[in-house]
C-alpha cells in the first residue's frame, strides 16, 4: 500500500479515537463545572475526589494496555480463535483490577478522612468518592469492549457512545446536582450519581453492541486461564508502572507548586489543563498506532508495521506544533478564559511558552509509546518515564523551583526537560527495535490448555 493509502487509514482510524479522548475528559470537566455553580467548597472537594479516583483507576487500566498487543496482532494474523479466546479471558482481568482499583481507591478514601480535619471539604471528598466507587466496574469493562473492536478498526460507534454519554451526564449533573426540571438538589451526591448513570449507560450500550455483532451461543464467562492472565500481565504491569510514573511526576509538581501560593497554583492548574486537552490528541494517534503496527505485526508484514508507527509519530509531531503555535500567539486569550487575575495571567503566559515548547515532545513520547506497545514491547515507556520525569524532570524543576528562585516557572522547566528526555529515549528505543526487520514478530501464541479451551467455547 501506498503511503498515502497508509494515510488514509490511519486517520480514518484516529480521528473517532482522538474524538472519544476528547469526551472523556469533557464528562469530567463538566462535573467541574457544575460543581462550581454549587459551592467553593464542592469544587474543591470533587476536585481532590476525582484526583483520587482517575489516579488510582489509570494506574489499573495501564493492567489492560498490552490487550492492545493481543488484540491487534491477532486481528493481523486473522486469528479469530485467538481473538475470541483473549476477549473472553480479558473480562477476568477486568474482575481482578476492578476488585483492586476498589479496594486501593476505597483505602485512600479512608486514609484522606482520617488524617484531614473534620469540615465541609473532608465532607465534600468523601461523600463523592464513595458514591463513585460504585462506578468503578465500568471503567474496565468498558475499556475492553472498545480496545476489542477498536483493534477490529470498528471506532465509530464506541465515538457515539461517548458524545451520547457526554449529553446524558451533562442532563443528570443539571437535574441531581443543580435540581433542574423538578428533581431533588443532591449536589455533591448528585454529580457523582450523574457519572454513575452515563458510565453504566456507556457500558451497557458496548455490552448490546457487542452481543449483537458477535452473537455468542451461551453467555458464561470461559474458564480463567493463568498463562493468559500471565501475559497480558507480563505487558500490562510496565505499562501500568508507566502510567504511574507519568502521573506521579506531574502530581508532585502540583504539591511543590501548592507550596507557592494561590496565585501560581491557579495558573499552574490551567495551564495543566490545556496541556491534558492537547494530549488527548496524540494520545488518540498512540492508540491507532498500537492497532496498526499491532496489525501489521501479526499480519507478518514488519516494514508496514515500521512505516505505520513512524507514520503516527509524525501525525502527532504536526498536530501538536499547530497547538504550540496557538499557545505562543495568544497565550492571554486562553489564560482569561480560566481567570481575570493579571497576577495569574502572566504566571501562565510563562508557563504556556513552557507547555508550547514541550507540545511536540509529548506527542512525540506518546505515539512513540503506542508504537512500541504494538511491537508488544511497554517495558521501554516506563524505564524511559523513571529516567525522564525523576532524576532529571522534577530533580531539576525543584532546583530551579527553589535554589533559582524561579518558583512555578522553573518548576515547568523542569517538567519540559523531562518530557522531552522521555521523547528521545523513546524514539532511540523506536529505532533500534524496528532496526532489523527480521527481529519483529509476533508475540507468543498462547497456546495448550488455552487453545482447547477456545474451541469449547
Amino acid at each position: 500500500m501506498s503511503l498515502r493509502g497508509e494515510l488514509r487509514d490511519t486517520l480514518k482510524l484516529a480521528w473517532p479515537i482522538v474524538l472519544t479522548q476528547v469526551g472523556q475528559m469533557t464528562m469530567s470537566l463538566v462535573d467541574t463545572l457544575v460543581a462550581g455553580h454549587i459551592s467553593t467548597t464542592a469544587l474543591a472537594g470533587i476536585g481532590l475526589g476525582a484526583n483520587l479516583y482517575h489516579t488510582l483507576t489509570g494506574v489499573c487500566l495501564g493492567c489492560l494496555f498490552g490487550l492492545d498487543t493481543y488484540f491487534s496482532q491477532a486481528v493481523g494474523a486473522r486469528d479469530l480463535t485467538g481473538l475470541r479466546r483473549y476477549l473472553g479471558q480479558s473480562f477476568w482481568s477486568c474482575i481482578i483490577v476492578t476488585i483492586l482499583a476498589t479496594i486501593a481507591i476505597y483505602g485512600g478514601n479512608l486514609i484522606y478522612l482520617s488524617v484531614a480535619s473534620r469540615g465541609p471539604l473532608r465532607d465534600a471528598f468523601g461523600t463523592y468518592v464513595e458514591t463513585l466507587l460504585w462506578s468503578v466496574p465500568t471503567i474496565f469493562f468498558y475499556f475492553v469492549m472498545q480496545r476489542y473492536w477498536q483493534a477490529r478498526h470498528c471506532v465509530l460507534p464506541f465515538t457515539l457512545m461517548m458524545l451520547l454519554a457526554n449529553v446524558l451526564n451533562l442532563a443528570a449533573c443539571l437535574a441531581l446536582g443543580l435540581g433542574y426540571w423538578g428533581f431533588p438538589r443532591l449536589e455533591i451526591k448528585g454529580l457523582a450519581l450523574a457519572t454513575i448513570i452515563s458510565r453504566y449507560a456507556m457500558l451497557v450500550a458496548a455490552a448490546m453492541f457487542t452481543w449483537f455483532k458477535l452473537r455468542p451461543v451461551v453467555l458464561r464467562l470461559p474458564r480463567m486461564h493463568w498463562q493468559t492472565q500471565q501475559a497480558f500481565l507480563k505487558l500490562g504491569l510496565p505499562a501500568a508502572g508507566h502510567v504511574a510514573l507519568e502521573i506521579g511526576a506531574f502530581m508532585i509538581a502540583t504539591f511543590v507548586v501548592g507550596v507557592l501560593g494561590a496565585k501560581q497554583l491557579a495558573a499552574h492548574n490551567a495551564c495543566l489543563i490545556m496541556a491534558a486537552f492537547t494530549f488527548m490528541f496524540p494520545l488518540g494517534f498512540s492508540s491507532a498506532a498500537a492497532v496498526r503496527v499491532g496489525m501489521f505485526i501479526g499480519a507478518g508484514e514488519p516494514e508496514r508495521a515500521r512505516v505505520a508507527g513512524w507514520l503516527c509519530i509524525g501525525l502527532s509531531v504536526a498536530v501538536m506544533s499547530c497547538f504550540a503555535l496557538g499557545y505562543i500567539a495568544c497565550p492571554r486569550f486562553l489564560l482569561s478564559r480560566f481567570s481575570t487575575d493579571p497576577a495569574v495571567i502572566d504566571f501562565g503566559v510563562k508557563i504556556l511558552l513552557l507547555v508550547a515548547l514541550f507540545q511536540v515532545a509529548d506527542g512525540t513520547q506518546v505515539s512513540t509509546t503506542g508504537a512500541l506497545r504494538g511491537l508488544g514491547n511497554t517495558r521501554a515507556a516506563m524505564v524511559a518515564n523513571l529516567i525522564g520525569h525523576y532524576p532529571i524532570g522534577l530533580a531539576l524543576g525543584l532546583i530551579l523551583c527553589f535554589v533559582a528562585n524561579l518558583g512555578v516557572v522553573g518548576m515547568w522547566t523542569g517538567l519540559a526537560a523531562g518530557l522531552v528526555s522521555v521523547a528521545a529515549l523513546l524514539i532511540y528505543a523506536w529505532v533500534q527495535v524496528t532496526k532489523d526487520l527480521t527481529r519483529l514478530t509476533p508475540i507468543l501464541r498462547i497456546s495448550g490448555d488455552a487453545a482447547r479451551e477456545g474451541k469449547g467455547t
